[in-house]
């Protein structure tokens, strides 16, 4: 019983984290005829490989804020950097697949990508394990800067 009394609160923040990381596909779907219909470069793939890789970062952060926070060592100016970063990606969906922006969808992106190498280079520098936990979201975020850059130009 005490190992759930321990467990329980990061377990309930995970899955808080997680509801927020997928609000915005609740709220604002993926038109895969939209992206299927856009000219893209060779190395851009199937709308379903965004999602599970999407998923899985999500996953990652979430488990990672739950179990900071849990433990009460997230430094406040990181819990911004998380706040912010999620403010900026809640949006991507909408501005993409609704509003079919792709200037604005770029922004999105590379603000994504900014704020989760922030993220990344704080935390890498207090705990290198912890650090590399974090390091696909940056890879992944630079992928779909670059991606979006280029469906921008070729539409």
């Amino acid at each position: 019983m005490q190992k759930i009394k321990k467990i329980l609160p990061a377990v309930l923040l995970f899955l808080l984290f997680i509801g927020l990381y997928f609000l915005p596909t609740i709220l604002f779907p993926v038109n895969k005829e939209y992206y299927n219909s856009l000219k893209k470069p060779s190395y851009a793939p199937s709308a379903i490989v965004f999602g599970v890789v999407w998923g899985i970062l999500y996953i990652i952060y979430a488990l990672y804020l739950a179990i900071k926070l849990r433990n009460y060592t997230l430094a406040r100016d990181q819990l911004f950097l998380f706040l912010m970063n999620f403010s900026i990606s809640f949006f991507f969906n909408r501005v993409f697949f609704i509003d079919h922006k792709l200037f604005l969808s770029f922004a999105v992106t590379f603000l994504s990508f900014l704020t989760g190498l922030f993220i990344f280079i704080q935390t890498f520098t207090k705990n290198k394990k912890e650090g590399f936990l974090l390091f696909p979201y940056v890879i992944w975020t630079l992928y779909a800067t670059i991606l979006i850059t280029h469906i921008y130009f070729l539409n």
